[in-house]
């Protein structure tokens, strides 16, 4: 994992309604944010995202949903959740998501620090050698 960080960069804030995204797709926009051993996923979902397949991921995961609602799929199991209604998914437990009624959703995931989203992060100041 890559650790190190410009001490001089610190603190810095990050306004993440204007960070750039790591994904961007019909439905779906999601920035990442890092700490030196965490990453926090800021998500906004919206009807238009089509359903997906469960999936997994060799690490826990946490979510809090801040506004809307969204309908969970945690290893078969269905679950409403609605805002700052929080779900921990462990490691290799499957799971997908989609809006409710055709409502947008923001949802903030945080997992450990993930080498698949660092470069999502190049915008932070503070990490200038990814």
């Amino acid at each position: 994992m890559v650790r190190a960080y410009d001490e001089s960069e610190v603190p810095s804030v990050y306004d993440l309604a204007d960070a750039p995204a790591v994904r961007d797709e019909p439905g779906f926009r999601q920035v990442v944010f890092r700490g030196i051993d965490q990453l926090v996923g800021f998500s906004q979902v919206t009807p238009e995202k089509e359903d997906g397949d469960p999936h997994t991921h060799p690490y826990e995961q946490m979510n809090m949903l801040v506004e809307g609602r969204l309908d969970f799929l945690v290893d078969g199991e269905r679950l409403e959740l609605t805002p700052y209604d929080a779900v921990t998914i462990p490691p290799e437990v499957p799971h997908t998501s989609r809006t409710v009624e055709g409502e947008t959703a923001t949802l903030l995931a945080f997992w450990p620090l993930r080498e698949d989203r660092l470069h999502g992060t190049a915008y932070q100041e503070e990490f200038p050698d990814l």
